[in-house]
């Protein structure tokens, strides 16, 4: 037998919605066969089958909200009995960042079946067996005792919509997005897509981030000014050549080219401390309808300047039209945030854990500077680094910028 559970689909993924089940109690499943759909708060997921076998039983019930490797339901032999065990449990699914989900079947230990006498009265369902952690925890926000609820579920397990009745709540709706699945297999899009509920949940992912990243990383910020006439030169020179190249990918090309001489900064902090990436995995924060998606531009360094700009513009065009998959999100090692085209002079980003750097970037404009003794006309750019000072100091951050200022005021470099 094997279990079917909640996948981590991204770096901060702590629980999913069961959207659909797609196949039923007793349905033949080949592997690659889709089994459930599950929602998070940025895309529909498709959970594949890596096994052939038959479904045994459903867990969970579309719309309820689980923790991630929460057991979903559990597929085996035909004839094969499932092992009863407390339903909607989780148990241990570790993902490394950089990486795709495996599976979303595994294996689940099985003891030898134990003969028992037989009882006079049926067990007793404990609350734990009657009720999902979410059902648990909305209860306990409502002031509900579950041991007086008889559910409308299989065996009597109580479901949000039963605590809805008794409290007049309208539990957490399902979300509908733009599709995704794992690892790589779209699914088509559901009609009647809740827009309102999706935004809710992703600004409540935003949330969940952000306030990790604030109350856990000790921040320090470092801003240059950085000349950008000669970089402005070559984007115009390379769009006359028919290579539409924008000020944002230089911009990421001369992280690229920065990033090698200060490994600290493109490293992710764990348990175990600073642990510095071997590829610069660079995280381009992308502003969308529903709030910010950060796709992963994987092993930036190895690109030329207009292979850089040709994926950058993929990914882009693949957040905005929520067709991202788990591995487009995962495993970063830097970030960048541009407001420039927005308008912002300057501004500070927040870290996204477990990286420990994250660059702003600012409008390029025109000021009065002075040069060779004369007063001219010059563009610039003010960008700012976020540095996490568990790893770094400010000597470090201040040594990656002027790096960064001397290859994109020398853009020759940007076309090596």
């Amino acid at each position: 037998m094997k279990n079917i559970i909640m996948p981590k689909l991204s770096d901060t993924m702590t629980e999913g919605l069961l959207g659909h089940w797609l196949k039923q109690v007793g349905d033949t499943i080949s592997r690659g066969d889709i089994i459930a759909e599950v929602e998070t708060d940025k895309a529909t997921m498709g959970l594949e089958a890596f096994d052939d076998g038959v479904l045994l039983e459903q867990r969970i019930r579309p719309g309820e909200t689980v923790p991630v490797g929460t057991v979903l339901g559990t597929m085996g032999t035909p004839g094969e009995l499932p092992v009863k065990e407390a339903p909607g449990e989780a148990i241990a699914a570790p993902v490394q960042p950089a990486a795709v989900q495996p599976a979303a079947v595994e294996p689940a230990a099985v003891e030898p079946a134990a003969v028992e006498p037989a009882r006079s009265a049926a067990p007793e369902i404990t609350t734990r067996e009657k009720a999902s952690p979410v059902v648990r925890r909305k209860a306990r926000e409502l002031g509900i005792d579950l041991e007086m609820i008889q559910g409308s579920g299989a065996d009597g397990r109580v479901l949000l919509e039963d605590l809805e009745k008794i409290a007049g709540v309208t539990p957490s709706a399902a979300v509908t997005g733009e599709p995704a699945v794992i690892p790589a297999v779209q699914l088509p899009p559901r009609e009647g897509a809740g827009v309102e509920s999706r935004v809710a949940r992703m600004r409540g992912a935003i949330a969940a981030t952000v306030g990790t990243s604030w109350r856990e990383i000790p921040h320090f910020y470092a801003t240059m000014e950085i000349f950008m006439d000669h970089a402005e030169e070559v984007r115009r020179e390379l769009q006359m050549a028919g290579s539409p190249v924008s000020v944002n990918d230089l911009i990421l090309k001369g992280i690229t080219l920065a990033l090698p001489k200060f490994p600290s900064l493109n490293a992710l902090y764990t348990d175990e401390g600073l642990v510095p990436q071997n590829d610069i995995n660079l995280g381009i924060v992308v502003n969308v309808t529903a709030g910010l998606l950060v796709p992963v531009l994987r092993e930036a360094g190895s690109l030329t300047l207009v292979e850089l700009a040709d994926q950058t513009r993929k990914l882009v065009d693949l957040a905005r039209n929520g067709m991202l998959t788990p591995a487009d999100m995962s495993g970063g090692s830097f970030s960048v945030s541009n407001l420039g085209p927005q308008g912002v002079s300057q501004f500070s980003a927040l870290i996204l854990p477990p990286q420990v750097a994250m660059l702003a970037v600012g409008a390029v404009g025109e000021t009065v500077i002075a040069r060779d003794g004369e007063m001219v006309v010059g563009r610039i750019m003010r960008v700012t680094l976020s540095a996490d000072h568990r790893a770094v100091d400010g000597a470090y951050a201040a040594g990656f910028l002027q790096e960064l200022k001397s290859v994109l005021e020398n853009p020759v470099r940007l076309l090596i």
